[in-house]
């Protein structure tokens, strides 16, 4: 097991790596070199700001329990991108004429710029973003004393304390990178790029856990088919209202979710990115959730019953001695 030390270094040469990337991407902005930053393939990469720590934790743990139904959290991104032409699009050209920054500069500049309703969207943006934002940072120290859960024991910080230090770290970084200008014609290369980069890291990760599960694990595909079919994932009652609401709910919170809107319609260079994004990102959605029902199938095999199956992405390769994967 690598210790607590070796964990919080390797973890900050990771965020290091996304500093330098920004500030590299910053830099190279600065200097008219920003042609490819601004790539069709860069802002649909940003895109997968959507897939949450409860993508890569929650996706597994949701599959766990409710079979199926895990696939409406990506079915309504899906449908929203596929239909950009009617909503995204004209999103975009708003923004870019009424020079919006935020949701709630949209929704006041519908109602004659008013700031007070302005003032009001952003108080309800603060409130409902403050308890999700809890949770990302409840799943990064999650990760961590799942690692070593004795940290606290042996003289390392608490989850109180890893939880600050994580807020800490990406309140720097978005002061660096992402609030010094608020003008609608600047760009944030710098934190885009470091999204971007993120994506690929997160789709990497999430796919090698899955193939070791598949290959590593089960056997192969025919062994993983024949456990998925005798466990309880297997047996499942479609509930069309259900769906119609979960699909409807991820759809709106796509579109609505402050750091969706800034990324999808504030960030946008060229409107024709939306034309990329509209069957690429479904696909990077269709990657990064292949794999989940394996995951969650192998984990209730071989993890003990009690198993927090939201955690299955690193608790299964850690009871199979795959520490350097689940690193």
């Amino acid at each position: 097991m690598l210790s607590f030390n070796g964990l919080v270094f390797t973890s900050l040469l990771y965020v290091a790596v996304l500093f330098a990337v920004a500030f590299w991407a910053d830099k190279r902005a600065l200097r008219g070199k920003s042609a490819w930053l601004g790539s069709p393939l860069i802002y649909t990469l940003s895109l997968s700001i959507y897939c949450t720590a409860w993508t890569f934790y929650g996706a597994v743990g949701y599959a766990a329990r409710s079979g199926l139904e895990f696939v409406t959290i990506y079915l309504g991104p899906t449908l929203v991108m596929v239909s950009w032409w009617v909503l995204l699009r004209r999103l975009v050209r708003i923004g870019r004429t009424q020079r919006i920054t935020s949701i709630a500069d949209l929704i006041s500049s519908r109602y004659g710029k008013s700031n007070v309703l302005g003032v009001l969207v952003t108080l309800l943006a603060v409130c409902g973003a403050t308890p999700y934002i809890a949770l990302q940072l409840q799943s990064v120290t999650l990760s961590f004393l799942v690692f070593y859960p004795e940290s606290a024991a042996e003289g390392g910080p608490d989850a109180g304390g890893i939880a600050f230090w994580v807020a800490a770290g990406l309140a720097l970084f978005t002061i660096l990178f992402g609030t010094r200008n608020l003008d609608v014609e600047e760009r944030h290369h710098g934190i885009i790029m470091a999204i971007a980069l993120e994506a690929i890291v997160k789709l990497f990760a999430l796919v090698a856990v899955g193939v070791f599960a598949v290959y590593g694990v089960a056997g192969g595909p025919a062994e993983i088919m024949a456990q998925i079919e005798a466990s309880p994932i297997d047996v499942w009652e479609l509930q069309p209202d259900r769906w119609i609401t979960l699909i409807f709910l991820a759809a709106a919170a796509f579109i609505c979710l402050p750091r969706m809107f800034h990324v999808m319609v504030v960030e946008n260079e060229d409107e024709r990115h939306l034309a990329t994004a509209a069957w690429a990102f479904p696909v990077y959605l269709f990657l990064i959730s292949l794999f989940v029902v394996p995951i969650a199938v192998t984990g209730l095999t071989i993890m003990p019953e009690g198993a927090n199956p939201d955690l299955f992405v690193l608790t299964l390769p850690l009871a199979l001695d795959q520490g350097g994967l689940a690193l």
